[in-house]
């Protein structure tokens, strides 16, 4: 039997244009969503809370067409609520956003020659924001005992992460 050709896979499973992540994020979250970046980037501004006895999480997620979406939380300072210890699972901020870049999801990382668990078919809106909620409940948890019970994968800077 042939390969399926790269027209029909793009049919089977279409990439999710910046309008349609922005009617998702408009349709169940509250917060803020723009479009910015002449229509090639969509921005969610809002509060994430992983119980109802967490404390409420100021989150920014950004997703750009061609690139790989990221999450920041931005209030409370998550290094000052560490006492300053290394945050498990994150990554260097390295985007304009002030605050800390959280690991939600295994990238396409050369080294570990693993595919990346989010993909451009996906919804941001239906995926992140889960994410995002269990990776701050399993931080608070660490908060608590100091061991981190969130699962993950290992990774450092000096592995190559392909877009």
């Amino acid at each position: 039997m042939a390969a399926k050709s790269n027209i029909v896979t793009q049919l089977e499973n279409p990439v999710i244009g910046i309008a349609e992540q922005y009617i998702a994020f408009k349709s169940c979250c509250k917060g803020e969503v723009v479009i910015r970046d002449n229509d090639k980037t969509v921005e969610w501004v809002g509060y994430i809370q992983p119980t109802s006895l967490s404390r409420r999480y100021k989150v920014v997620i950004r997703y750009t067409i061609n690139k790989l979406p990221f999450c920041i939380v931005t209030e409370p300072d998550l290094t000052v609520l560490a006492s300053d210890k290394a945050i498990p699972h994150t990554y260097p901020n390295s985007t304009n956003v002030k605050g800390v870049q959280l690991c939600l999801f295994l990238p396409k990382v050369k080294k570990l020659n693993k595919v990346s668990e989010w993909q451009p078919t996906m919804f941001v809106a239906d995926t992140f924001i889960p994410w995002a909620s269990t990776w701050l409940f399993y931080f608070e948890c660490w908060l608590s005992t100091g061991t981190w019970h969130g699962g993950g994968v290992e990774h450092d800077e000096s592995q190559e992460v392909l877009e």
